[in-house]
């Protein structure tokens, strides 16, 4: 009965040796996958600012394209568009890897500055053709810089290195 007993003993340690040794395996294969996780919410969010990004993009050209044309309320409209849009991308944890936060706030301002004056002219529906031109300049200044900003924000949504 003592040999049954040992041997018993020792299928009892064999098994708990490979219980635990496959209990580190899974633990192992937990973390890499809360890694591999936590990497492709990363390079999810990295894509959302990207869009954001473009988003801002796109509505700096509208305006500059509704700039162009007699009717200012549109144009007023637009600008609004554009600082909504630029609203929602200034608040995504990954848009400072793409542009600082002063500079960020600097083409807030201009943008905020273009929409009133464009709210105040399309009260009168009138505008001086030297402020339209001024207006246009500040436009596709911003829309420059905003297009800069998207094809970085890109190339950052693309590469999984660069956070």
């Amino acid at each position: 009965m003592e040999t049954v007993d040992a041997i018993g003993f020792l299928l009892g340690v064999v098994g708990l040796a490979i219980t635990l040794w496959q209990l580190h395996k899974t633990r192992d294969a937990a973390e890499a996958a809360k890694a591999a996780a936590s990497q492709a919410v990363s390079s999810i969010q990295r894509f959302e600012a990207a869009t954001k990004m473009h988003e801002v993009c796109s509505r700096s050209r509208e305006l500059l394209r509704v700039l162009h044309g007699r009717t200012l309320a549109p144009a007023a409209h637009a600008a609004f568009e554009l600082r909504d849009a630029m609203a929602r991308y200034g608040h995504d944890p990954h848009s400072k890897a793409i542009a600082s936060t002063e500079a960020w706030g600097k083409a807030h301002g201009e943008a905020q500055e273009i929409h009133e004056r464009l709210e105040t002219a399309a009260l009168v529906n009138r505008i001086a053709a030297e402020e339209r031109a001024a207006l246009l300049h500040s436009v596709a200044r911003l829309h420059t810089e905003f297009t800069s900003l998207a094809a970085k924000a890109a190339a950052s949504g693309a590469n999984n290195d660069n956070p």
